[in-house]
């Protein structure tokens, strides 16, 4: 469910317009006039709680407060932002100059809303899914970079638990170039290449066996293995 913030100039949220905003289906949370304060000075942490901003715009001699409300959230935050007012009884003028300093529409509670809340609901969804989408690509990166760190001074590799694991030399050098080569799939003839440094013997027995070794104490469950991947008949993927 999205959070609608609501601003008004008494800071009150009548019977009337709590109506109007349930048609919206959305949580409704009254943004307090210490809070008005804040995001006029410049604190804007409030606006991270709220999905979109309503302004109540209702009595049409608020324009200088409001106008300096848009302007003051616009350099804090991209945050869709509404104006709740009669299109009939409210100045046209003062309408068009909200909407010139980065207000997002019009909600007009004389007439049918239908129109206006898919309107708001499909900005307040086009907004969030990319911000979800880096939050994801950030996480991403930070369990790349901190949950799986190779440590040559102790032949170690760090896990997402926070775990070290020690290693063998043998086990570190295959570890090691199998994250060289981070998902990409590196064959037994590479891998036994790289860490036995020749290119004779049982290759793939041999670097079966030692993957069997390094994934008994990396892995969680071996039958599942989260980072070493068996390609098939082919060799090996580390998957970080």
């Amino acid at each position: 469910m999205y959070t609608i913030g609501y601003i008004s100039l008494n800071g009150k949220l009548s019977e009337k317009y709590k109506k109007i905003l349930n048609m919206f289906q959305c949580d409704i949370q009254l943004i307090q006039k210490e809070t008005i304060d804040q995001l006029l000075l410049g604190k804007a942490e409030s606006i991270k709680q709220v999905d979109t901003l309503i302004i109540e715009d209702i009595d049409f001699s608020s324009i200088n407060w409001i106008c300096g409300l848009i302007m003051d959230i616009r350099r804090q935050s991209d945050l869709p932002l509404w104006i709740l007012t009669s299109v009939d009884e409210s100045n046209k003028t003062n309408r068009i100059v909200y909407l010139q300093l980065g207000a997002d529409g019009i909600i007009d509670y004389n007439n049918d809303l239908d129109e206006s809340i898919l309107t708001v609901k499909n900005l307040i969804k086009r907004f969030k899914e990319p911000q979800a989408q880096l939050s994801m690509s950030k996480n991403s990166l930070v369990r790349d970079v901190k949950d799986f760190q190779l440590n040559p001074q102790n032949l170690s590799v760090c896990l997402e638990d926070g775990k070290e694991v020690n290693l063998t030399k043998l086990e570190f050098l295959t570890i090691e170039y199998l994250h060289k080569h981070a998902r990409k799939t590196m064959t037994y003839e590479e891998i036994y290449k790289n860490v036995w440094n020749d290119t004779y013997g049982n290759r793939k027995y041999r670097v079966s066996n030692l993957v069997f070794h390094l994934r008994k104490k990396i892995e969680h469950d071996i039958e599942k293995p989260q980072y070493i991947k068996t390609i098939r008949s082919k060799g090996y993927m580390l998957y970080v």
